[in-house]
């Protein structure tokens, strides 16, 4: 079973950083430190079974089992017959679970220095561990039996294969934008790095003389997903669910989902067979990141719902449908109310500001006609891909309005955009006004020059020298002026 929160509000103003930096951290280790692991532990793993050095150790496991259960006491393999491969199918991995033999193997307490095979045995396990001691993972990730501070902090950077990384980052982005956004970056990050250290070492608790890496974000993520489900607990969520063939919506008490996972976790690992899963950790992560979160509740208060509201501008398609029912019913006064609300939620929206527009300009004489047309110029003049729209608007504009009515700023910025586009005509006779009427305006100067040196480039030097003798006749002390003198000259 598959439970997803699909929750949280991510904005170009408020963007998770602290998670997209976890995530860009974790796959950088991967992608440039340890993308060959996988190759060096198939090898190494190719020769542990080859070389011989699997069936010798899995046999003195055999032999190690029947002495413990009274059996007998023959020493070593001595007596024996060969390992089967099914009996050895079925040993390794419970001899790999066994910490208190493999600590024994390595100690020298099952093949002792007096047996016949200890050389050849000892000589094959040291090149076995060398092999192994060639990766990212076997060096930096977390063993029990030589638990460090180091690879305490660093085994939550690591992953054991690309699957691995790509599950444990689709579920940190997930869960992890809800509570940096929710609960500020700050407690998050110090909520990702100690759920992540307490889940290893309750595993390192469990496990105490594990020689095997544990690798991997899993511990830390669910320690995440412990702290969600306490710190939203009284909130109805929305969540994807999946049985695999079967998939859908639901909301649901956050603290619901608590029990699951742990639930979940202690199911696999009693049930899931062998597994290199370190469900232990996610049970540790889990429950400290419960304790971490009703810590935040009680002496912080960083639990905002706000994460939780709804996009007001998912609301945008439905009220322009609404709107454009209007329309086609040429219920203008109805539909203008539906663009307004549009344009409230996003100010910006071009298909409610054309629409408005359209129903404004059937009243040009109406001041919001132009108020409505300054709205839709300030958003076309901002979009590098709109001046053929900009342009055929403003001539709509100009040929129903006696007077412009916009501000000086706007005017300006549609003559610079229709000099930049190749719409001289319209440039020209906008930059004659301001000639006119606002010969101090401050950008005039930097218009004008720019406008001559467009007629230039496209092989109107006519125009483009009258432009740039403009320059240097009305604002001679300007630094346009020198440039547009130095021009003059060139294109004597």
């Amino acid at each position: 079973m598959l439970i997803i929160p699909l929750t949280g509000k991510i904005s170009k103003q408020n963007p998770p950083l602290v998670t997209i930096l976890l995530i860009l951290i974790n796959c950088f280790v991967f992608f440039v430190f340890q993308w060959d692991d996988d190759e060096k532990y198939r090898k190494a793993f190719e020769f542990y079974l080859e070389s011989g050095l699997a069936k010798m150790e899995v046999t003195r496991y055999r032999d190690y089992i029947i002495e413990a259960q009274g059996e007998g006491g023959i020493p070593g393999s001595a007596g024996r017959k060969e390992l089967s491969d099914d009996a050895f199918m079925r040993l390794y991995p419970k001899m790999q679970r066994d910490t208190v033999f493999m600590k024994k193997l390595l100690n020298d307490e099952i093949i002792t220095t007096e047996d016949p095979d200890y050389g050849p045995w000892k000589s094959l396990r040291a090149h076995f561990e060398a092999m192994k001691a060639q990766t990212v993972g076997q060096k930096y990730g977390f063993k029990p039996a030589e638990r460090s501070l180091v690879t305490t902090f660093t085994y939550m950077f690591l992953h054991a294969s690309f699957m691995h990384l790509l599950g444990n980052m689709v579920f940190l982005w997930l869960v992890g934008c809800v509570l940096e956004l929710g609960c500020g970056r700050a407690f998050y990050l110090a909520l990702y790095l100690l759920t992540g250290v307490a889940a290893v070492w309750f595993f390192g608790l469990v496990y105490m003389s594990s020689t095997t890496p544990l690798v991997g974000a899993s511990g830390a993520i669910s320690g995440l997903m412990g702290a969600f489900t306490v710190l939203y607990g009284k909130k109805k969520i929305k969540v994807f669910y999946s049985f695999g063939f079967y998939f859908n919506y639901a909301k649901i008490a956050g603290i619901a989902l608590l029990p699951v996972w742990i639930g979940k976790e202690i199911f696999q690992l009693l049930f899931g067979g062998f597994s290199h899963v370190a469900y232990m950790a996610h049970i540790g992560g889990l429950a400290s990141g419960a304790l971490l979160g009703l810590l935040n509740l009680k002496f912080l208060g960083q639990a905002s719902e706000e994460v939780f509201g709804e996009d007001p501008r998912e609301k945008i398609p439905q009220i322009l449908e609404a709107a454009m029912q209007q329309i086609g019913k040429l219920d203008m006064d109805g539909a203008r109310p539906l663009l307004e609300e549009v344009l409230d939620i996003d100010p910006h929206n071009k298909i409610a500001l054309t629409h408005l527009f359209n129903i404004d300009k059937l009243n040009p004489r109406d001041e919001r006609f132009h108020q409505t047309a300054s709205r839709l110029f300030h958003h076309l003049t901002h979009d590098g891909e709109a001046h053929q729209t900009l342009y055929a608007t403003y001539k709509e504009y100009r040929r129903l309005s006696k007077k412009l009515k916009l501000s000086p700023d706007l005017i300006f910025r549609i003559a610079s955009t229709f000099s930049a586009h190749g719409y001289f005509d319209e440039s020209e006779k906008i930059m004659a006004m301001f000639l006119k009427n606002r010969p101090g305006y401050q950008a005039l100067p930097n218009g004008i020059l720019r406008l001559g040196q467009e007629y230039l480039k496209n092989g109107m030097k006519k125009k483009g020298k009258r432009c740039l003798q403009i320059v240097c006749k009305r604002f001679p002390g300007s630094a346009e002026s020198k440039i547009a003198r130095q021009l003059l000259t060139s294109t004597s």
